[in-house]
């Protein structure tokens, strides 16, 4: 579930609530998304149209985090990343970085797909395309985006050379993949991790 639901209610002007994870969640002050409305205006004047959204306890109590994006989205943002939707994760940084990225990379991406499935002749039909993942994984054109895409290369270079070498040694391998900007190295010994 992604909402939130009350457990007990206000003394003292506050409120709990039972979070997603099970934790009672004190909300001293209620949220009010539309005084945040004047500061994404400043955002979307300024030429801004993707925006992360990356609440404290956001990991067990996505709720603000909900209100804060269907706002942004009323407004006109084209990508809304949220950061509980994404990794529901205790650590705020981590989960604040991968949202970052989301909100960053899922534009530029649905841009590239747009312009490469148009360009087929005749469009692709009912063909099915995939794209790799950063977990190794595929996933259909339509929900591939940012942050499962940021590692996608170093992920096809593992499955690639796995299925290359299994068939010529049962032993472990090591791969080397050197790029333009960095180096990455694994090791397969017959099993993904």
């Amino acid at each position: 579930s992604s909402s939130s639901s009350s457990s007990s209610s206000s003394s003292g002007g506050y409120s709990v609530v039972t979070g997603i994870t099970g934790e009672q969640v004190e909300i001293q002050r209620a949220l009010e998304p539309e005084a945040l409305r004047p500061q994404l205006q400043r955002l979307l004047d300024a030429g801004i149209r993707s925006i992360a959204v990356v609440l404290l306890h956001s990991y067990t109590f996505p709720d603000h985090e909900a209100q804060v994006g269907k706002l942004a989205e009323s407004m006109g943002f084209e990508q809304v990343s949220l950061s509980s939707a994404l990794v529901p994760m205790v650590r705020a940084v981590p989960r604040g970085h991968t949202a970052s990225v989301d909100a960053y990379l899922t534009p530029c991406i649905r841009e590239y797909l747009r312009v490469f499935l148009a360009g087929f002749d005749g469009g692709l039909g009912q063909v099915a395309v995939s794209f790799m993942q950063s977990d190794g994984g595929l996933t259909p054109a339509e929900r591939f985006c940012g942050y499962k895409a940021i590692l996608s290369g170093p992920a096809g270079g593992v499955v690639g050379y796995a299925l290359t070498t299994s068939a010529e040694t049962d032993k472990p391998v090591i791969g080397f993949d050197m790029g333009g900007t960095s180096t990455d190295v694994s090791r397969y010994d017959g099993a993904y991790e």
